[in-house]
């Protein structure tokens, strides 16, 4: 369903070659969106999905979007406002910022809550923390401008509960940061109009899941359907954050969406 609005809005979303940020970006897209994507390996994709065969851009072209793309980490200041001033350059305005890019290190049943890796824990609190904080402060002048603006972060169910074998903190303490930083935004951006909300999921079945489960599959076929059992889809993530990303949910501000059963 395409927006409201007589003009098409303009989002930008960050880590959207593949998974999650992928579907986020098609999705707005269909939903009358032009689209500006930003991934440090637009081919990436390839190494985790067998079925994709064209870059997201292509896929966004086909859509009818307007598109804008750069190769660039989220934690480099100076490229996120570089995109963002071509943003607003050749479009005009920034309606909405899905802060998307980041993730996790290390094996699953690594990191405990009483053995933390510092050296993993700092580079999960920079992908994650730090990169969402540098996008929102390069965006940030070009919401106040826009009509209806909004930013939606990425949180996780591991931030809100720890695993059941409480491994995997580093990224689930990074997490949550995430969607407190997120409840901080909304309220001190309250007086200028811009939302701030968070997506909290639990496990998705991107490309990269399904991988992992199919090696643990070839060791441990049992783990591996446990692993699999009742996880979500991209495109459950994505029309949640179409949501909180467009004017249909202009009264919510500073809310975790939690995505998980």
């Amino acid at each position: 369903m395409q927006e409201s609005d007589s003009s098409r809005r303009t989002a930008l979303v960050t880590g959207a070659a593949r998974g999650i940020g992928r579907a986020v970006a098609l999705e707005l897209a269909r939903a009358g969106y032009d689209v500006a994507v930003v991934d440090v390996d637009f081919e990436g994709f390839r190494a985790y999905e067998d079925d994709q065969t064209q870059s997201v851009m292509t896929e966004l072209e086909a859509t009818g979007a307007k598109v804008i793309s750069a190769e660039a980490s989220t934690t480099d200041t100076a490229a996120m406002e570089d995109l963002v001033a071509r943003i607003t350059g050749e479009w005009g305005s920034l309606n909405a910022l899905v802060c998307n890019a980041g993730g996790g290190s290390g094996p699953l049943d690594s990191n405990r809550g009483s053995a933390v890796d510092l050296e993993q824990l700092d580079e999960v609190m920079r992908r994650n923390l730090y990169g969402t904080i540098t996008t929102v402060q390069a965006a940030l002048p070009a919401l106040l401008g826009a009509d209806r603006p909004a930013i939606v972060t990425m949180g996780s169910v591991t931030g809100v509960q720890p695993t059941d074998s409480a491994t995997y903190a580093h990224y689930g303490v990074s997490k949550a940061a995430v969607m407190h930083y997120t409840r901080y935004l909304a309220a001190d951006l309250a007086a200028s109009g811009v939302r701030a909300n968070c997506v909290a999921p639990g496990p998705i079945a991107t490309g990269r899941l399904r991988m992992r489960a199919r090696e643990i599959g070839e060791r441990d076929p049992r783990r591996a359907e446990a692993l699999m059992a009742g996880v979500g889809t991209e495109a459950d993530v994505a029309r949640a954050v179409r949501y909180l990303a467009c004017p249909d949910s202009q009264f919510m501000s500073g809310h975790i969406l939690h995505l998980y059963r």
